[in-house]
């Protein structure tokens, strides 16, 4: 009974990523499970390093040896903390960036495969709905007829989730039957929570970091339970939930050394923190100056590279700000800004200076009020444990 609960809640393929390493476990022994997940982990994440990310930014500069070794130390130095846990997180955003660059192709097996992979990413994690749907417009608009074949690729990437479903629990959907119940508790904490992270190791592993305005702003009303009620939330209570939009979004890029999950290691945080945030906000920088550079020779293709990665940025930003998040939520936005990092030139600091100081300038004080931002966010942190709007409320007094 406790299995047909969790699938009500939880997308089938969830159960099937870590089918491999749960094979070489079964044949060396359960003593090996956590070198078999770390194994599966590192093959994945050295392909996706070493070959997907230098193929996807090879769109804009050379593929060379150098690109390749820079890709796989920057990929490293964000997704070297989520290879020894069976988490699924690397998964959808892998899945979805080899998505973005078969639509690159016009050929309908590659548009379909696509679409498949994105449905697949849909399946692990309900937040790539925003990205997949609009993903799906921009297909349409530039493929024509031939985008249909994305949606139907996505379609068909669910329907595992539909079979499960039937069997198990005798619902005909594409998603977990009891998905909408963490929305709405989503939903709830998204009202006033700038992020959460999980203690490893804690004797009570919740930490909550408050928004005391936004908790003070809301208590006595009834909480959101869907995104249509939390964006009427954020409307009415301007300009607060803009400030505590900002917080959520920065304060995601705060990641301490050991994201996914949180052991304190003061200084070291801070650093690595700053870097990922650096990452991700000199790479989308680096993608607003080369598409403003190159906006004189786009043809149609172009058009629709831009496009679909601009939609992608944009659903992990409205998806971070959607929801009570942890760090690692922000990993397919700090994986697009190491694609930005990527594209940058090699070339020498004086150089790089002569060739755009102002977008240089521009990049360090963006990267200072970022994490200004950040830090604002993460300075109310609730008692470990469940924050209520009334604990986090209580908590305006003590600035």
């Amino acid at each position: 009974m406790a299995d047909i609960s969790f699938w009500d809640f939880r997308g089938t393929l969830t159960g099937v990523v870590y089918v491999p390493a749960a094979g070489l476990s079964s044949i060396l022994g359960p003593q090996s499970a956590q070198f078999s997940i770390l194994l599966q982990n590192a093959l994945v994440l050295g392909w996706f390093a070493a070959f997907m990310v230098p193929q996807f930014v090879s769109y804009w500069k050379p593929l060379t040896p150098q690109l390749r070794w820079t890709a796989a130390l920057l990929v490293w130095i964000v997704t070297v903390g989520f290879a020894p846990y069976a988490l699924v997180d690397l998964y959808p955003v892998i899945g979805f960036v080899c998505a973005l660059y078969l639509l690159r192709s016009d050929r309908l097996l590659l548009i379909l495969f696509a679409g498949i992979l994105s449905g697949f990413a849909l399946n692990l994690r309900p937040a790539f709905l925003v990205a997949a749907v609009l993903v799906a417009l921009v297909s349409v608009v530039w493929k024509r007829w031939k985008g249909v074949f994305y949606a139907l690729g996505v379609v068909i990437g669910l329907l595992p989730q539909l079979v499960v479903n039937v069997s198990l629990s005798g619902v005909w959907t594409l998603w977990p039957p009891l998905q909408s119940s963490l929305v709405a508790l989503q939903a709830g904490y998204a009202s006033y929570i700038v992020r959460y992270d999980t203690l490893l190791g804690a004797a009570v592993p919740q930490q909550f970091y408050c928004s005391p305005a936004m908790a003070s702003q809301l208590f006595g009303t009834t909480l959101p339970t869907s995104t249509g009620q939390l964006s009427a939330t954020f409307l009415g209570n301007m300009p607060n939930s803009v400030i505590f939009s900002l917080q959520k979004i920065a304060s995601s890029l705060q990641w301490p050394l050991s994201t996914p999950y949180s052991i304190p290691a003061p200084g070291l945080d801070e650093l690595f923190s700053l870097t990922m945030t650096a990452i991700t906000v000199i790479g989308l920088l680096a993608l607003l100056r080369l598409a403003i550079t190159s906006r004189g020779k786009w043809t149609s293709t172009v058009w629709q590279n831009w496009a679909g990665l601009g939609v992608v940025i944009l659903s992990a930003i409205v998806t971070l700000v959607g929801a009570a998040t942890e760090s690692r939520f922000a990993l397919q936005l700090v994986l697009i800004g190491v694609v930005g990092c990527l594209t940058l030139p090699m070339v020498s600091v004086r150089q790089a200076w002569a060739r755009g100081r102002w977008w240089i300038v521009a990049a360090v004080i963006l990267v200072m009020v970022v994490t200004f931002f950040g830090y604002k966010g993460l300075s109310h942190p609730a008692a470990p444990g469940d924050a209520t709007q009334a604990t986090c409320a209580v908590l305006l007094d003590a600035r």
